[in-house]
């Protein structure tokens, strides 16, 4: 099993990201939704990206590290402002937006689903392909979008990640993510809540372990 893509979010700190991707984040994820706690500026986010995309030249990985722009239901304008300011490499959409909603900026993206049900599953192919990079699955919340730290019924992710490119998330932490990708292999994984000592402020010591689980996971289905 090759090592899962490592998707860290909700960065507020340009150190903290430069240290995430140092330790082996692929993913850096720069939150636009301005009701949540870990919401950034386009100029703070600018500088964020900044630090992420000199850490990955530096560290020379096979993978270079990106950065992910997570937004949720937000109209165009917001949406070219954020490619205008800051360009991010990719854009993850977290609300409830369609497929030609996603797919109208010709930019990369993600998807994320909330997942009530199994049959949820059944409408992830609706936005693969084209610019779809990936998609997202975490655990239901009516009343929040992501960050919930709300762990996802593995039935549900089993059925969501057998289509390429899932990325889990939701609840994920270094105390559990080793029995989770053990169990269903995911393309990637996300966390956030899961390496803080609050929101928005990451914990290098949380950060490492996170890697070393994942990486010891993928080590493990390959034996």
């Amino acid at each position: 099993m090759r090592v899962p893509y490592i998707k860290m979010c909700g960065f507020t700190r340009p150190e903290e990201a430069r240290t995430a991707v140092m330790l082996g984040a692929d993913l850096i994820g720069l939150n636009f939704y301005a009701e949540s706690p870990r919401a950034v500026s386009f100029g703070l986010a600018a500088k964020i990206q900044d630090a992420v995309h000199r850490a990955s030249a530096e560290r020379k990985a096979k993978r270079p590290a990106r950065t992910v722009a997570v937004l949720v239901n937000p109209d165009v304008e917001h949406v070219l402002g954020v490619l205008s300011h800051v360009n991010p490499d990719i854009l993850q959409f977290h609300g409830d937006e369609p497929p030609h909603f996603c797919r109208y900026f010709r930019h990369p993206f993600m998807r994320a689903f909330r997942m009530k049900s199994i049959a949820d599953a059944d409408t992830i192919g609706d936005f693969m392909g084209g610019y779809a990079v990936g998609f997202l699955v975490e655990a239901f919340s009516p009343t929040d979008y992501g960050g919930t730290g709300k762990v996802l019924s593995y039935s549900f992710a089993k059925a969501a990640l057998a289509q390429p490119r899932g990325f889990l998330a939701g609840g994920l932490a270094p105390s559990n993510v080793r029995e989770a990708v053990r169990m269903l292999q995911p393309y990637g994984v996300d966390v956030a809540s899961g390496i803080e000592v609050r929101p928005g402020h990451k914990n290098r010591e949380l950060m490492a372990e996170f890697v070393r689980e994942v990486r010891a996971a993928a080590r493990e289905a390959t034996d």
